[in-house]
């Protein structure tokens, strides 16, 4: 069997969805790699599945951030100086998210390409003393916005260019998983920078 016929497989067993869940739930909490890298190498394998796999992003997203606002409820200095500790997170993150949610409220949490880590969101949505239905609320907005563009690019590629990826998949394996590493390249020597 091909990577991409092994990628496919994984994407429609129940297990797919539950490595998607887990992943966006930890990236909720303190995973510093967002779900994307997954999901759209999912999707791309098998884009008649991008429904499903964007449900399970948005639910293991929801779940995470549930237990992540119980932790900064529960203990906001020592949650915050955790995420403090994870790359790609700055003290000036928390700012200028705190200023969208107090300006927004829930729409505060949209957000279209690369910024602030949902986790942010999450911490500051509880530190001014918002509510669990908002945060749910934010959080869907969140992962729509944030990852919803990208998850219906990689489903459309996917459609259009079956054929084209696997008969190439060693290439675009390679290509992708370089992308990645220079986007995080990319991604952590700008907030270094700020």
């Amino acid at each position: 069997m091909t990577a991409f016929g092994r990628i496919e497989g994984l994407a429609g067993r129940p297990a797919g969805s539950l490595a998607m869940a887990g992943w966006a739930s930890a990236e909720a909490i303190v995973l510093p790699v967002v779900p994307d890298v997954g999901l759209c190498l999912l999707v791309l394998a098998a884009p008649r599945l991008v429904v499903r796999l964007f449900l399970a992003v948005i639910a293991g997203a929801l779940a995470g951030t549930l237990l992540l606002a119980a932790m900064a409820s529960a203990s906001p200095d020592a949650t915050r100086a955790t995420l403090l500790t994870l790359p790609g997170i700055d003290p000036t993150m928390f700012s200028q998210v705190g200023s969208d949610l107090a300006a927004h409220g829930t729409a505060g949490f949209g957000q279209f390409g690369p910024g602030p880590p949902l986790k942010v969101f999450t911490v500051e949505w509880v530190g001014q003393g918002g509510d669990v239905p908002g945060l749910l609320v934010g959080t869907i907005v969140n992962r729509f916005t944030r990852i919803g563009p990208v998850v219906l690019v990689a489903a459309a590629f996917g459609w259009r260019f079956s054929r084209w990826l696997r008969g190439r998949e060693r290439v675009i394996l390679l290509a992708y998983g370089a992308a990645w590493i220079i986007f995080y390249a990319g991604y952590l020597a700008a907030v270094a920078v700020t």
